[in-house]
Parts: structure tokens; C-alpha cells; sequence
């Protein structure tokens, strides 16, 4: 079991690793929301990230599961988003 929770920490790492680089480019996108006066929310693109990505995994269990995933972070980009524009 100490294996596969050092293999589970390093994706842990990687996760967190793309996790920043997504926020770097979330930022990217609300300076150019901000300064084109356009809404934080796309919900027709949030749907099709969605579709999109449940759609490639092909274990029904963890395609079930995996909208939960995505639509956290989906909403935390939007968080993220939101409290740039602010500044």
C-alpha cells in the first residue's frame, strides 16, 4: 500500500502542477474578460468542456463521477476569475 500512495502523491503533485498553470491562464482570460466588459460565466462553454470530457472516459462508474470533478473546477476558475476582476 506505501506504493501506491507515493504513486497517488506524485500525480498529487502533478495535479497541483497543472492545477497553477490553468490558474495562470485563467487570470489571462479575466484581464481579457475585464477589459472587454464580458461576463465571468460561459455556460455554453462550460457545457461543452463538460460533454467534452465525460465523454473520453469510458468507465461508466468514473464517468459518472468525473462531472464532479471537472464542474469544481470550473467553479473555482470563476471564483478565481471574480476576485481578479475586482482589483
Amino acid at each position: 500500500m506505501n506504493e501506491l500512495r507515493k504513486e497517488i502523491d506524485l500525480i498529487d503533485e502533478e495535479m497541483q502542477e497543472l492545477f497553477l498553470k490553468r490558474m495562470a491562464l485563467v487570470k489571462k482570460i479575466a484581464e481579457e474578460k475585464k477589459a472587454k466588459n464580458l461576463p465571468i460565466l460561459n455556460q455554453e462553454r462550460e457545457s461543452e468542456i463538460l460533454s467534452r470530457m465525460t465523454a473520453k472516459i469510458k468507465d461508466n462508474k468514473l464517468a459518472g463521477l468525473y462531472p464532479k470533478f471537472i464542474v469544481n473546477v470550473l467553479e473555482i476558475s470563476r471564483v478565481y476569475q471574480e476576485l481578479l476582476m475586482k482589483e
